[in-house]
Formats: structure tokens, C-alpha cells, sequence
């Protein structure tokens, strides 16, 4: 038996779990479920899920990590013995292999990226295994333990799923409706906003990155473009601040997170800055999406949550945050680590204690065409975040996008990263491993700041 950093039960106990909790979907009738429902009861073949699901952990009785390749090798015996036909082993062996796959995907990755539904529906390869996929991850979440499957991972996972069932099925039509739907967009948003706006909008569709288009809906750019404009008015008033970013909270209480959307000029150390002002109150950050326009404006997008991992909605910690940011833009040496420390003093958030959760980095060049990835593994502490963005940045790195993912005191955060002078993936060898051994050492130190 075996206990891992998030699970709440030993391997057995857990497996056990699952199968209940798998049981209780096909009679449910909570609102929250009612999908999972349908899917199950469409589902050709259940025996191989729950048989998926009684195997996908054995691999930890040899202690293997990761587990889930020692795990599929079980299964393989397994399909064997009892002499499952073909199409049956093949897909208990990929439901087992695969079954961290669809979370781990979701959680840490861009799901904006056509590449990344292209990968998952490449595992998959049709949509059988992927609605199985889909169960067999419910109910691991759920029989993990309550921070495993929170409402925002399952939103995330969700998200994955449809997006990946559009693509399995019809690639060409799944392309082609992503290039529609830019072109379509720009009329919504000129229907729902004032004809003054027109000059904006075209600006706001030629500056903005494509990704921008593909995850933004029309309502979401029409509050960016009142955001925005709210900004320049700023920057244009007299006695206006024009280094004072404008800033906009949005809660979503029944996902459990709040939406804060920054527009402000670019420049060094940006989100480092908008993390470390998170970190005084402190907030939580679930993900944080940037979007530099061509007119060297940015958009910052972070999805937050507080402590106790509900949406963030009292006014005093928005003052706290805005406030902190605007002294921060304003002074290039602005110093966090007093406030941060003390945030540390005050804090009720405590890292669970005897967690054994060793810091990994790794740098990915092969996922994305366009971006090196940065996968970091350590143990979870107030102020992590800033000081590995604070780090990046004195090595010259920019920070595209980033999925931040912390469960039960471990940070799993994944970065897109860019050379700030070429803008191109970081490749040099000698310079992976100096950026490397910089984080080590800033995550293992206590902080950049402590390194300086």
C-alpha cells in the first residue's frame, strides 16, 4: 500500500473509491453529474472501464514512478488471461496508461491551442476511448480526495473534452470553424458595442494575438475593450496616473475562482509584479494568460481564488492587490519580500507537513511549435510564483502563457516561454541548464530575492 501526496486513502482504498463513485453516476441525479450520466450510459462497453479502473494503480505496489507505464503493463497481463478481444486490450491498455493524461493536460497546458486537442485526440484516437477517459478520470478525482476534483480543475477538464470531441469528429471542419470564428467575431463585437467604437475594434483585431481569438468569446472582448479604453483615458487625463494599470474583478462563485483582468504598458517584470501583489493579501493563482498587443500595450488575465479556495470577492483584498500593483509599476527596485514575508506571518495558509514532493524542473522543446515549455514540480509556498517569474525575467525570459496547478501543498506549473530579445524558443543547451539551476535554486533558496 501506498500513500501519495494527494491522495486522502492507500492505492487499495482508493481503487475501491473509484468503483463507488463510478457506480454512483449511472443512478445520479444531481445536476452536476447528469453529463457524466449520458456519457455512461452510451458507453459500449463498461466492463473495460471498470476493469481500467480496478488496475490503473497497481503499478505503485513495485513503487514504480511513474507508475501508470508499470500499471499498463499489468493490465496487458491482465487483458491476456482473460482473453479480451483485440479492440478491448488495446483500449484498457491506453485507459490505464493514459488515465492521469486528460488532467494532467488540462490543468497544465493551453487549451486555446489547437495543438494541445491535437495531442490528446492523438492518445485517444476515437471518441469511445476518450468518453471512457473522460469517467475513468472523474472517478479518480473524485476518489482522490475534495482538493483533487475541485469545480475549476473539472471546468478545465470539461473544456478538453469538447474541444477534443469536435476535432475527432472532423479535423478539417475543426480547423476551418477556428478561422470562421475569428472572422465572425469581429462583427459580434461591433454589433455589441456603440458605433464609436469601430476605430477600437479594428485596432484591438489587428494588434491581438491569435490565441487571444481563440480563447475569448464575444461578451469577454467586448468587457476588454471597455477595460481598455478606460485604460487609455487614464494615460490621456489630466492629473491621471499613466503608469496605473486598469484593473476589473469578476467572480465566479459557483467555479469557485474570481477572473481579473489588468491592461497596462509593457514592460520588464510585469506579471512577476502582478503575482507578487497577489501574494501580499494573499490570493491564490490558478492560471495566469497573457496577451501583448502590437502596440505595446498588454492584457493580463489571472484566474485567483483565496485561501480557503473560494471565489475572491471582498473589496479590501481588491484595494490591497490594485494598490500594491500601482506602487510596484511605478518603482523599478520595488521591493515585495518585506511584504510578501509578512503576508507569511499573518497567513492561516499552511503547506501540508511531511509531504515528500521533490522539486523537478524540466524544458520541453518538442510539445509546441512555437513556445519552449518550462514544467516545474515543488513543494507549494507563499510568494512561489513571484519568485520564479522574478527569476525567469533576469534571465531574459518571457512568459507567453502559463497553467499554475497547486493541489495539497505541491506547485505544478506550467510555463510558454520565449527569448525576450529573439522571441523565439530557448534552444541553447548551456542556457537550459543556467535557467534551470537559477529556479533550483530560487525554489530550493526561499526566493529570488534572497539569492540577490
Amino acid at each position: 500500500m501506498q500513500h501519495e501526496f494527494l491522495h486522502r486513502y492507500t492505492a487499495d482504498e482508493h481503487t475501491l473509491v473509484c468503483i463507488d463513485k463510478l457506480d454512483a453516476v449511472l443512478k445520479t441525479d444531481d445536476p452536476k453529474l447528469m453529463a457524466y450520466r449520458k456519457i455512461f450510459e452510451q458507453l459500449d462497453d463498461p466492463f473495460v472501464l471498470y476493469l481500467a479502473l480496478l488496475l490503473h494503480d497497481t503499478g505503485k505496489a513495485v513503487g514504480a514512478r511513474p507508475h501508470s507505464e508499470a500499471s499498463a503493463l499489468f493490465a496487458q497481463r491482465v487483458a491476456t488471461r482473460l482473453q479480451l478481444s483485440s479492440e478491448q486490450r488495446k483500449s484498457l491498455i491506453l485507459l490505464v496508461d493514459h488515465h492521469l493524461t486528460l488532467s494532467k493536460i488540462a490543468q497544465q497546458r493551453n487549451l486555446d491551442d489547437p495543438a494541445t486537442v491535437a495531442e490528446l485526440a492523438k492518445i485517444v484516437k476515437h471518441q469511445k476511448n476518450l468518453d471512457a477517459l473522460m469517467l475513468l478520470t472523474l472517478a479518480d478525482g473524485q476518489g482522490t480526495s475534495a482538493e483533487g476534483w475541485s469545480d475549476w480543475k473539472e471546468s478545465l477538464v470539461w473544456e478538453l473534452f469538447r474541444e477534443t470531441s469536435r476535432y475527432l469528429a472532423d479535423q478539417k471542419a475543426y480547423y476551418e470553424q477556428t478561422k470562421i470564428e475569428r472572422e465572425s467575431l469581429q462583427a459580434s463585437v461591433a454589433e455589441a458595442l456603440p458605433p464609436d467604437y469601430a476605430d477600437e475594434i479594428e485596432a484591438h483585431f489587428d494588434f491581438m494575438p491569435d490565441n487571444y481569438f481563440r480563447g475569448c468569446d464575444v461578451p469577454e472582448i467586448v468587457e476588454h475593450l471597455k477595460l481598455l479604453r478606460s485604460f487609455f483615458e487614464n494615460v490621456s487625463s489630466q492629473g491621471g496616473q499613466p503608469l496605473a494599470p486598469a484593473i476589473k474583478w469578476k467572480a465566479f462563485t459557483e467555479q469557485s475562482h474570481s477572473l481579473v483582468s489588468f491592461w497596462t504598458w509593457d514592460r520588464e517584470q510585469l506579471l512577476a509584479k502582478i503575482a507578487g501583489s497577489f501574494s501580499v493579501v494573499p490570493i491564490n493563482i490558478l492560471s495566469a494568460d497573457v496577451f501583448p498587443r502590437g502596440d505595446n500595450v498588454v492584457l493580463s488575465v489571472f484566474r485567483v481564488c483565496n485561501t480557503k479556495i473560494h471565489a475572491v470577492t471582498d473589496p479590501r483584498e481588491f484595494e490591497l492587490v490594485e494598490q500594491t500593483l500601482r506602487r510596484a509599476l511605478a518603482d523599478e527596485n520595488f521591493d515585495f519580500l518585506p511584504l510578501i514575508e509578512r503576508a507569511k506571518r499573518q497567513s492561516s495558509l499552511r503547506i501540508a507537513p511531511g509531504i515528500e514532493f521533490p522539486t523537478r524542473i524540466a524544458m520541453d522543446n518538442k510539445t509546441h511549435p512555437m513556445y519552449t515549455l518550462i514544467e516545474i514540480q515543488a513543494p507549494d509556498r507563499l510568494g512561489l510564483l513571484y519568485d520564479i517569474l522574478a527569476s525567469l525575467d533576469c534571465e531574459s525570459v518571457s512568459i507567453a502563457l502559463s497553467r499554475i496547478n497547486t493541489q495539497a501543498g505541491a506547485a505544478m506549473d506550467t510555463l510558454y516561454v520565449v527569448d525576450r530579445s529573439t522571441h523565439t524558443k530557448v534552444t541553447d543547451s548551456r542556457r537550459i541548464t543556467a535557467i534551470q539551476k537559477h529556479l533550483q535554486r530560487t525554489i530550493l533558496g526561499g526566493g529570488a530575492a534572497n539569492l540577490k
